[in-house]
C-alpha cells in the first residue's frame, strides 16, 4: 500500500499491515556487555536463538545481583541449576519435565531444581522470526522474574505471579535498552510487546484459573508498568492489584464466534455506537454542551478516494478529515486486512481513535500531532471502558468479548504505515495511552502527555 504524507489541515492515522522503518534512537550511554564466558547451556550454544539467550542470561544474572538488595532483604542468589535449550523432538528432557509436551511451545523456570529451560526447536525460533531478536531476552527476563519470586518467597495466584514476572521483565528491558545491553529501537520494543500478546491466555480464561497467565491487555500492561515505574512497583503486586481484566464470553453464540462479529456489522455499526458514546460523554467534558455529530463517514475504494478539503485521500487507509468533518477508511484493502489479522475490535479501536480526534477538534485541542494522536488513542480507550461496563444500556447493545482488548492493543502496535512512528509515536506509547483511557476514562485523556 502506498502511503504519503497528508496536509496539516487533517489529522490522520496511516495504516499498513507491515512493519514501519525503525527510527534512530538517541545515543545511549556506553556500557560493557555482561561477560558470557561463564554461561554454559545444555544445548547448541551456536544456535542464533540460544546465543541471544546466553547474552540475556549473563546480563540478567548481573542485573539481579546488583538490584535484588535494593528491592528485597538479602543478596541475590544466582540461578545455579542449569540452563536448558531443549529440542523436544530429540526426547532429551530437562529437570522438572517428564514428557516432551512439558517443554514443547514453552519456556519455564522450575523452582525445585532452580533451572531455566526453553523450547529451542519451535517456540523461541518462531517468536524470533515473527517479532525480532529482542523478544528472546524478554522471554528470559520473564522467567528470571519467577526465579526472583522463589528467592523472595512471593505467594499469590498464578496470574498474579505471571503479571509480576512480566513487570520484572519490563523493568529489566528498560535497563537493557537504556544501557545498550541490546540494541533496542522503539520498533523492537513494539515487536516484543506484540510477542507478549502471542503468549496470552486463551480468551475467556478466568483470572482464578490455576493456569491463568493473564490476557494480552493485562500482560502488556504489567510489562509497561515495570518499564515505566521500575522494580519497586513490581514488588508491590498482590492478588487483584493491579486489577486483572479477564473477561468471560457473554453467550454461547459469542464463544462459538470467537467473540468476532462480521466485518460489515463492525464498520456499519461502530460509528453509530461512537456517536452515541460521544453524545453521552461530551456534555460531561464540556459542562453541558451538546455533541455536534460528525458530519459523515466515508468507506471508500482506494481506486476512488474521497476529497478532504482540496486534497485527495489517495494512499490513505484511515483518517479524520478536519475541514470536512468526516471519518474515512479504505473499505476494500486496508481495513478488511486489519479485521482479518487483528479481529473485530482492532477495527473498532482504530475507528474510535478517529472519533477521538474529532472530539479533540471540537474541544479546541491545539497539541502537536504526536500528542493529539496519543490523546485520541486514550479517548478510544475511554470508549472501550464504556463498552466494558455497559453504561449506556438504553441506547447501546455493544459488549466487549474476551480477546477484544488484546485486539485493540494489537491494532495500535502492528498496523502502522511508513513514517507513523516518527509522526505519531511508537506503538508502545500509543498502547500506554489506550490503557490510560480504559482504566481512567475519557476525562483523563484531555491533558494526556504520554
Amino acid at each position: 500500500m502506498r502511503i504519503r504524507v497528508w496536509s496539516a489541515m487533517a489529522v490522520v492515522l496511516l495504516l499498513a499491515a507491515c512493519s514501519s522503518p525503525k527510527p534512530e534512537l538517541p545515543e545511549k550511554n556506553a556500557v560493557s556487555k555482561s561477560d558470557t564466558s561463564d554461561i554454559e547451556i545444555v544445548g547448541d550454544a551456536s544456535d542464533p536463538v540460544n546465543k541471544l539467550a546466553i547474552e540475556a542470561i549473563a546480563d540478567l544474572q548481573q542485573y539481579w545481583s546488583e538490584q535484588y538488595s535494593n528491592v528485597y532483604d538479602g543478596d541475590y542468589e544466582p540461578v545455579t541449576g542449569g540452563f536448558f535449550a531443549v529440542v523436544p523432538s530429540s526426547g532429551e528432557l530437562p529437570p522438572c519435565a517428564t514428557d516432551a509436551a512439558d517443554v514443547a511451545g514453552n519456556a519455564f523456570y522450575c523452582s525445585t531444581e532452580d533451572v531455566v529451560a526453553w523450547d529451542a526447536e519451535n517456540l523461541l525460533p518462531e517468536l524470533k522470526d515473527k517479532y525480532g531478536d529482542f523478544v528472546i531476552p524478554v522471554v528470559l527476563a520473564h522467567e528470571w522474574g519467577h526465579a526472583v519470586q522463589a528467592r523472595s518467597n512471593f505467594m499469590a495466584r498464578t496470574v498474579t505471579k505471571e503479571l509480576q514476572a512480566d513487570c520484572f521483565a519490563g523493568a529489566w528491558s528498560k535497563h537493557a535498552q537504556d544501557g545498550g545491553v541490546f540494541d533496542v529501537t522503539s520498533g523492537d520494543l513494539d515487536a516484543a510487546l506484540a510477542g507478549i500478546l502471542d503468549l496470552r491466555d486463551t480468551p475467556g480464561t478466568s483470572n482464578i484459573d490455576p493456569n491463568a497467565h493473564g490476557s494480552g491487555f493485562d500482560r502488556v500492561g504489567a510489562f509497561q508498568d515495570g518499564y515505566d515505574n521500575g522494580l519497586s512497583r513490581c514488588k508491590d503486586y498482590r492478588d487483584d492489584e493491579p486489577m486483572v481484566l479477564e473477561l468471560p464470553f457473554s453467550s454461547e453464540e459469542d464463544a462459538a464466534a470467537g467473540g468476532d462479529a462480521p466485518y460489515d456489522s463492525i464498520v456499519n455499526g461502530v460509528p453509530y455506537d461512537l456517536e452515541d458514546y460521544w453524545t453521552h460523554v461530551y456534555p460531561e467534558l464540556t459542562g453541558g454542551q451538546a455533541w455536534p455529530p460528525v458530519a459523515g463517514i466515508e468507506a471508500y475504494s482506494p481506486d476512488n478516494p474521497p476529497m478532504c478539503g482540496d486534497q485527495s485521500a489517495e494512499g490513505f487507509a484511515l483518517f479524520y478529515c478536519v475541514p470536512d468533518d468526516y471519518v474515512g477508511w479504505d473499505n476494500v484493502a486496508a481495513m478488511p486486512e486489519v479485521y482479518r489479522q487483528g479481529g473485530d475490535y482492532a477495527v473498532a479501536t482504530l475507528l474510535a481513535t478517529q472519533y477521538g480526534l474529532a472530539a479533540l477538534t471540537r474541544l479546541g485541542d491545539e497539541s502537536d500531532e504526536k500528542t493529539s494522536t496519543l490523546r485520541g488513542d486514550c479517548l478510544a480507550g475511554g470508549y472501550t471502558a464504556s463498552v466494558i461496563i455497559y453504561n449506556r444500556p438504553d441506547t447501546s447493545t455493544y459488549h466487549i468479548s474476551p480477546g477484544d482488548l488484546d485486539e485493540g492493543i494489537k491494532a495500535l502496535l502492528v498496523f502502522r504505515g511508513d513514517g507513523d512512528t516518527e509522526r505519531q509515536g511508537a506503538g508502545f506509547a500509543r498502547v500506554r495511552a489506550f490503557r490510560q483511557g480504559v482504566m481512567d476514562g475519557a476525562e483523563s485523556c484531555l491533558q494526556y502527555q504520554g
